[in-house]
């Protein structure tokens, strides 16, 4: 898909890149979170660390997630709504955002880990589908859309993962099996291509120190190592595990 056809101009087909990527990175963030709560709810003196990784995972969520889906909501109050598809299409950026209020307060009031569980799939849930549609139909609408400056429209980015639950997962997320104790899988195959890389970065944004993923390519991912030595010099410790020649799997953990 081209999306020069799509936008309204080059700066809102760039723009609409831009808003991808966040999107990306921010539910590769939410994989991570989700898998450090499963992992501390099925780890069986984990309560307090439970405690911790519901708080990280609310409060990425009230920060990051809540101000994008509300936004993006919010944009088409400007645009131009006489085509009933494009009504369509701002309605459901407005369900999505009251889905993911719901889901969210409905992850913080849970007191025992087994709901915090249960609470944070669903958010998980919540935010692929959110994701998903807001990258596939949401924002392509805005920006090609006259009347919407998609640039204008996303909130700063703000959010930080907390740092309180530093001690590895014992489990994993949502996402794949565990080849390696303490690390939750990430198999990028799995992932489209076009955002492979921020998932990817956003996962790894959701680590506290001395949690990791066990990162699982059919190929050698040497450009991806390179961007994050780029972006993160020496934040991560890499190992390879499995070294070809038909799967590579990287124990990448956080120092």
């Amino acid at each position: 898909m081209n999306n020069l056809v799509l936008a309204s101009s080059s700066t809102e087909a760039a723009s609409l890149e831009d808003a991808r990527t966040r999107l990306a990175e921010a539910a590769g963030t939410v994989l991570t979170l989700g898998g450090n709560l499963v992992a501390a709810a099925t780890n069986p003196a984990g309560e307090e660390l439970a405690q911790a990784d519901q708080g990280a995972l609310v409060d990425f969520a009230e920060m990051e997630l809540l101000p994008l889906a509300a936004a993006l909501a919010g944009a088409f109050q400007t645009a131009d709504l006489s085509d009933d598809s494009l009504k369509l299409v701002a309605s459901l950026a407005t369900a999505h955002s009251t889905r993911l209020v719901s889901a969210t307060k409905e992850l913080e009031v849970q007191e025992y880990p087994v709901n915090m569980v249960h609470a944070g799939g669903r958010l998980q849930e919540a935010v692929a589908v959110f994701v998903d549609q807001a990258s596939e139909l949401v924002l392509p609408a805005l920006a090609q859309n006259p009347g919407v400056t998609l640039s204008q429209v996303l909130p700063a980015h703000t959010a930080t993962v907390a740092t309180a639950s530093e001690v590895p997962a014992q489990g994993g997320c949502a996402c794949g099996g565990h080849d390696e104790p303490g690390l939750s899988e990430l198999d990028t195959r799995v992932i489209p291509h076009a955002i492979r890389h921020a998932t990817i970065f956003g996962a790894l944004e959701g680590l506290t120190t001395g949690r990791g993923i066990l990162l699982v390519a059919n190929h050698n991912p040497l450009p991806l190592l390179a961007q994050l030595e780029q972006r993160a010099a020496g934040k991560f410790t890499v190992d390879y595990v499995e070294n070809g020649p038909e799967l590579w799997k990287l124990s990448m953990v956080r120092n």
